[in-house]
């Protein structure tokens, strides 16, 4: 196994023996455009520069950069697999092909004709059709064929749309443009232009090397190293038509689904997140190495072609399944559930996934829901929207969950393999029964908290696809979840800036401002602005065509028992909808009181005492929340500072310089240079710790143990009884 390198001008790197030169399909498309600034532009010119500098001293040569090509032999052709340097090997053919037709067309004499000639027999053999450029992605490869043979007359109106074809046109015309003197210099000068070439044997990895590189700066995406993984048949030889087969299934079966994205790249890398982690159960950070890695370590070796088929077909399958249920493009699926979970996309897609390949099957491309699963899908996908909703009005952060839901697929096989036959009872006991942090609050605790939290500030999104769910609820014209919000904004009933009109103490204004009672959806949020609650109700009555507000009508007066009466209200509406029942309220941090339990498992914290706490394995004497909030956000900060930064979590405690800490209530350190506000009830604390947690991918990491609880006399009441 050796690797050698060498100096070739780049006349003779292509026609200098007849090896055709292959990229690959992992390579990244042809990207060089001729436009003003262009790097086909900047090539030429400074080739032309050159020129003129070192006319008179024919030893200087000029180096456009490396490449990097495999040697190997496939039918008895010698091929060179492109590693690295496609965008400069592909402009050099385009370049003699424009030196060919001027040629033929310009400069007309016999050396002319024959120098066209040679140049033509070299990027072209009539024989066998064998063309010096082989693209393995396809991608406009007629187009390049057309260039290469020269049959210029027959470009069709689509070949003109390709970056082939106008760097083609802008080197034809910067040629003939010169006078036959000064072109032939320029030829000429072509011997003294130099590439370092790099030659991998047919033994060498060209995977690894492909991993490593980056000669244009541009990061590789984890699916560009994904696909070399797959292409580069490390373990077995592929013949040319087996290669076209998996180039086929890949390119136009499975890669063709992301073609409309914005940004290909990082949409496919998202998919094959997804995809590691519907196969292990485990969601990878959103790196493109760690994609990669993960990818690899998944799959193992690939050892034939039958065996790389498969897989292809198996990521193909489930690439289907995902952009089907991104797009919401099935009409078996009821479109107010998968409108509603799709802000919550990525939370849930493992899950989702496997439930609708439970419910379907894969024909021509496209995904059939059986009939006799339309009504399991459905009712399955219900469930998830309860769990979801139920979270939110819980006031519980959907990242508590994002390496919770890849988990359920595992968990519901592991306490029965048949569990799909009944996928929605499995799924609504799994999460019913699992740890707070994690599971589905129950009924009866949403009508005792749902009255207080501020989602407004909180899921101010999430709140306004659950007021559009509800509204859709029973209605056959839905409103969109994607058209319809455009122009939809949640209300305050009772305004943020209170006027005379509203008599409603301070206390209770700041109190109820931003719960659910308080919150509606309008197409007219100017309109209503700071009206009294009278002139809202007749303007709605008047106007809205939301049926939800029709509920204010039944309150004469929006003070707190009203506020908090509509917030019960909506609860019990959207519980008759989902199937929620009242069940017995016992909450998993009572059973497990005397335990040490995950910050997960745990109740709620509000007036209780800890024992102490475990993070990191360190056993460490805390007795408060409060002292566990400050130990925990002291550690992760010394471990990864950057992460506070490059994530919400450090708006989430209002991480500040020490500098400025008088802008914080109850400024606490992290560190000699910053504070965290510390001015929350313990419930708030435990959130952020979790989310935090959550975003550090440290869920397992810290443990707690609540105090035996006392029964004592609450001094504050007493003291009120004796006044």
């Amino acid at each position: 196994m050796t690797i050698e390198s060498g100096h070739k001008d780049i006349r003779n790197l292509i026609i200098g023996d007849n090896a055709q030169f292959h990229i690959p399909i992992y390579q990244r498309t042809y990207t060089w455009e001729a436009k003003k600034g262009g790097q086909v532009e900047k090539l030429i010119n400074d080739i032309i520069e050159f020129s003129r500098e070192y006319k008179e001293d024919a030893k200087v040569e000029y180096y456009i950069g490396n490449i990097i090509v495999k040697n190997q032999t496939r039918a008895f052709q010698p091929e060179r697999v492109v590693i690295d340097g496609q965008q400069r090997i592909t402009t050099t053919i385009l370049l003699l092909c424009a030196i060919r037709d001027v040629y033929l067309n310009k400069i007309k004499t016999p050396e002319a004709l024959q120098a066209a000639k040679n140049i033509a027999r070299a990027l072209f053999s009539d024989n066998d059709g064998l063309i010096k450029l082989k693209l393995n992605n396809m991608e406009h490869q007629n187009t390049l064929r057309t260039l290469l043979t020269g049959a210029i007359d027959t470009i069709t109106a689509t070949d003109k749309y390709t970056r082939y074809w106008d760097n083609y046109q802008y080197l034809y015309k910067k040629l003939s443009s010169m006078e036959p003197e000064g072109f032939q210099y320029f030829v000429d000068t072509l011997d003294r232009i130099k590439v370092v070439i790099i030659f991998l044997d047919d033994a060498q990895d060209e995977n690894s090397v492909f991993e490593s590189i980056n000669s244009l700066g541009k990061p590789l995406s984890g699916s560009d190293l994904i696909k070399n993984f797959l292409f580069t048949f490390k373990n077995y030889q592929c013949s040319h038509n087996e290669e076209k087969v998996l180039t086929d299934i890949y390119t136009r079966n499975f890669e063709s689904l992301f073609s409309a994205e914005n940004d290909v790249e990082t949409q496919l890398e998202i998919f094959f997140r997804q995809y590691i982690a519907l196969k292990t159960s485990e969601l990878v950070n959103q790196d493109p190495k760690v994609i990669y890695y993960s990818f690899k370590k998944l799959v193992g070796d690939i050892g034939g072609f039958e065996e790389c088929k498969d897989l292809i077909k198996d990521i193909t399958k489930w690439g289907i399944i995902f952009q089907t249920i991104r797009a919401n493009s099935n009409k078996d699926i009821r479109q107010n559930y998968i409108g509603y979970l799709k802000s919550s996309f990525l939370t849930y897609a493992t899950l989702l996934m496997d439930i609708v390949e439970k419910c379907s099957r894969i024909e021509n491309g496209t995904v059939v829901v059986k009939d006799e699963d339309k009504l399991m899908l459905n009712e399955t996908l219900r469930k998830v929207v309860a769990y979801d909703v139920c979270r939110l009005l819980g006031g519980f952060p959907a990242k508590q969950i994002t390496r919770f839901t890849p988990t359920i697929p595992k968990r519901l096989k592991s306490e029965n393999p048949d569990y799909h036959r009944n996928y929605a009872a499995a799924f609504e006991k799994l999460v019913t029964s699992a740890p707070e942090g994690y599971g589905q609050p129950s009924l009866n605790k949403l009508r005792r908290t749902v009255v207080d939290i501020d989602l407004y500030n909180r899921m101010k999104k999430q709140v306004l696809r659950f007021l559009v769910l509800m509204e859709n609820e029973g209605k056959k014209e839905l409103l969109s979840f994607e058209k319809d919000l455009k122009g939809c904004e949640i209300e305050h009933i009772m305004p943020q800036t209170m006027t005379p009109e509203w008599q409603i103490s301070k206390e209770d204004h700041e109190r109820y401002l931003h719960t659910l009672g308080n919150l509606s959806i309008t197409f007219n949020n100017q309109g209503l602005s700071n009206k009294s609650f009278t002139e809202k109700k007749e303007i709605l009555q008047r106007q809205s065509r939301i049926n939800l507000n029709q509920l204010l009508l039944n309150y004469d007066t929006f003070d707190k028992s009203a506020i908090c009466d509509r917030s019960l209200k909506l609860l019990n509406m959207f519980a008759k909808a989902y199937g929620l029942e009242d069940s017995p309220d016992v909450e998993v941090a009572e059973a497990l009181d005397t335990e040490e339990i995950s910050i997960f498992e745990a109740g709620d914290p509000t007036s209780r005492k800890l024992q102490y706490a475990v993070f990191f394995d360190e056993r460490l004497a805390i007795r408060s929340v409060t002292q566990l909030y400050e130990a925990v956000f002291r550690r992760l900060f010394s471990l990864r500072p950057e992460l506070f930064f490059s994530t919400d979590v450090g708006a989430q405690i209002k991480l500040t310089e020490i500098g400025m800490k008088k802008i914080v209530i109850q400024p606490v350190s992290v560190d000699d240079a910053y504070v965290i506000e510390a001015c929350l009830n313990s419930r708030g604390k435990f959130d952020r710790i979790k989310c935090a947690l959550s975003v550090f991918g440290f869920e397992d990491k810290l443990r707690i143990k609540y105090a035996q609880q006392i029964n004592q006399i609450d001094s504050d009441v007493l003291l009120a009884e004796l006044d």
